[in-house]
C-alpha cells in the first residue's frame, strides 16, 4: 500500500513538479522515509501543494482528490482516508526545507521565450517588489512574524513580508525571500542580489533606491532602472541631448561628515567650507511628466523621476526608458494572481505554527511557478504568442481538473491541454483605459469625502514628455567620470 501511495500522480502538477525532483530534494534535506509509510513523504509534498491549488478545500477533500485515480486499489488494500490530525503531523514532519529547495530547483528550469514585453534595449526585463501575506491567527505566528499595529495596539492577522524577483515577460519568479512583518523590503532585497547578473535590466519603485542597495545591485553587472523620490538630491552635472542628465548619488556618510564639519565651523565663527561634490556612482536621471485625460474630462498629471545605469542616450532614449518603467507593473499583476486567484481574496493561510507557515508560503510559490510554467509551454504552441495573453485562471483550472490523470496518459493529456490553453486567449491589453483601485462596496454606511463619482473604467489618452533641467551660468555643467564606489559584496545564499 505504501508503494501504491508513493506512485500517486497529481496530473499536470506532477508533470511540472516531477516526482524524481521531489525525491531528490527530500533526500538532500533528510526528509525521505526509510520505510513505506501509510503517508509517504512524496505524497506529503504533493498534498501540501494540493492544499495551495485547492485553497478552499479541506484536508480530507484535497487528499481524496489526489488519490482518486487509484482509490479502488487502495480500498481493496484496506486503506482509509487519514484524519486531519494525521495529515497535520505529516506536514510538521516534512517542514519547510524541502519546499524551499524545491522552489529554487524549479526556478532554474524554464523554456526560453522572447516576446516584445520580455526584453528592452537588448536586456531581460526583471523587477522586484514586496507584499505581505496574512497568516493564521495564532500566538505562535504572531510572535514569530508580527502583525500590523495602530494607536490602539496590534490589529489584524499576523503577516509575513515577501520580496520576489520576477521576469516581466513570463512573470516567473526567479528568486524570493520571506521575512517578518517588521523586516524592510530593502533588507530582503539585499538577500536576492546573487540572482542578478549581466544582461538584465532591473526595475524597482521609489521605495528601493538607497546608496547601499544601488551600489550592491550595480556591482552584480545588471543594469538598473529605478524610480527615485522627488526630494532626492541629484545635482545636474551634464545635460544630454534627449533631455535627461547625468548626476551622482550622494554617499550618506559624506553628507553626514560634511554637515558636522559645517556645524563646527559655524560654532567657531569661521566661514563654512563649500559643500563637497558627490563621489558616488554616476547615474542618468530621466524626468518624465505623464498627463492622463479621461473620457469624462478629468486631467491628471504625474511626475516620474527615474535613475538608471544606462548612460548612453543613443541606444536607450529617455522617452523609451520612461515607457519601459511601466512594465514594472507585471510584478504587481503576479501578486494579484497569487493572492486573489490562487489563494483567494481575504483568505489567510492555514498553518498555525511558524514552521508549517513557512512551508505553506513556499508551497504557494511552487504552485504559482507550476501554473506559469504551464502557460509558457502553452505559449510555445502558438505563433509569437505572449504568455500574458493566456488566462491565469484557465491554467489554474486546468491543473485542478487534471489531478485524476494517471502517469500512463499524462503526455497526451498535457499536450492536449497546452493546445487548448493556446486557443483560450484573453483580450489584447488595451493601453487606452484606466481602472483605478476603487471599492465598489464601501465598508461603512457613510459616504467617503474622497469618494469619486467617476466611472471605475474609462477611455484615456496618455501624453509623455521629458522635462529638461535648466543649468544656470553659476552652475556650469561638469564632465563626469565614472568611479568605483564602495559597495556591498553579493554573497551566494545557501539553499
Amino acid at each position: 500500500m505504501g508503494r501504491l501511495l508513493t506512485g500517486v500522480g497529481g496530473g499536470l502538477l506532477a508533470r511540472q513538479v516531477p516526482p524524481g525532483l521531489v525525491d531528490e530534494v527530500l533526500e538532500v534535506t533528510g526528509r525521505s522515509q526509510r520505510r513505506f509509510r501509510a503517508l509517504p513523504s512524496r505524497l506529503g509534498v504533493y498534498f501540501v501543494l494540493g492544499l495551495c491549488l485547492f485553497s478552499g478545500s479541506s484536508y480530507g477533500s484535497v487528499l481524496a482528490t489526489l488519490v482518486v485515480g487509484c482509490r479502488d486499489q487502495l480500498g481493496a488494500a484496506g486503506w482509509r482516508l487519514p484524519s486531519s490530525t494525521a495529515l497535520a503531523k505529516m506536514r510538521r514532519r516534512l517542514g519547510a526545507a524541502p519546499f524551499e529547495l524545491l522552489f529554487r530547483r524549479l526556478s532554474g528550469s524554464w523554456p526560453s521565450i522572447t516576446t516584445p514585453g520580455s526584453h528592452a534595449f537588448g536586456l531581460l526585463l526583471v523587477a522586484w517588489d514586496g507584499t505581505s501575506l496574512n497568516l493564521a491567527d495564532s500566538p505562535a505566528n504572531a510572535e514569530a512574524f508580527g502583525r500590523p499595529s495602530c494607536k490602539k495596539g496590534e490589529v489584524g492577522y499576523p503577516q509575513s513580508r515577501v520580496v520576489v524577483l520576477m521576469t516581466c515577460g513570463s512573470r516567473r519568479i526567479m528568486d524570493a525571500v520571506f521575512g517578518t512583518y517588521r523586516t524592510s523590503e530593502r533588507a530582503l532585497a539585499e538577500q536576492m542580489l546573487p540572482a542578478l547578473k549581466a544582461g538584465m535590466l532591473l526595475l524597482a519603485d521609489r521605495g528601493y533606491p538607497s546608496y547601499r542597495l544601488w551600489c550592491a545591485a550595480q556591482a552584480t553587472g545588471a543594469d538598473l532602472l529605478w524610480r527615485a523620490a522627488a526630494d532626492r538630491h541629484l545635482p545636474v552635472q551634464r545635460v544630454l541631448p534627449d533631455g535627461s542628465y547625468l548626476s551622482r548619488l550622494t554617499n550618506p556618510a559624506d553628507s553626514h561628515r560634511q554637515a558636522n564639519r559645517r556645524g563646527r565651523s559655524r560654532k567657531a565663527g569661521r566661514v563654512p567650507s563649500a559643500p563637497l561634490q558627490p563621489r558616488g556612482p554616476v547615474v542618468r536621471v530621466v524626468e518624465a511628466v505623464i498627463t492622463v485625460r479621461t473620457s469624462d474630462g478629468t486631467v491628471r498629471t504625474g511626475h516620474y523621476r527615474l535613475i538608471t545605469t544606462l548612460l548612453d542616450p543613443k541606444p536607450a532614449p529617455a522617452r523609451e526608458l520612461a515607457a519601459t518603467y511601466a512594465r514594472r507593473w507585471a510584478v504587481e499583476t503576479g501578486f494579484r494572481e497569487i493572492k486573489t486567484y490562487l489563494r483567494g481574496s481575504h483568505r489567510a493561510l492555514r498553518a498555525a505554527d511558524p514552521e508549517t507557515a513557512r512551508q505553506e508560503l513556499w508551497a504557494y510559490l511552487i504552485v504559482y511557478q507550476a501554473i506559469r510554467l504551464t502557460i509558457c509551454h502553452a505559449a510555445l504552441r502558438g505563433e509569437n504568442l505572449e504568455p500574458a495573453r493566456i488566462s491565469f485562471t484557465a491554467a489554474r483550472d486546468a491543473l485542478q481538473d487534471s489531478t485524476a490523470t494517471t502517469p500512463e496518459n499524462a503526455d497526451a493529456q498535457c499536450e492536449q491541454l497546452y493546445q487548448d490553453l493556446s486557443r483560450r486567449l484573453i483580450t489584447q491589453h488595451i493601453t487606452c483605459r484606466t481602472c483605478p483601485r476603487t471599492a465598489k462596496r464601501p465598508l461603512f454606511h457613510f459616504p467617503s469625502r474622497q469618494a469619486s463619482t467617476a466611472p471605475t473604467s474609462q477611455n484615456v489618452t496618455y501624453q509623455l514628455s521629458i522635462a529638461t533641467p535648466e543649468v544656470t551660468e553659476a552652475q556650469p555643467s561638469q564632465q563626469v567620470q565614472q568611479q568605483d564606489p564602495p559597495c556591498l559584496t553579493a554573497q551566494p545564499r545557501a539553499a
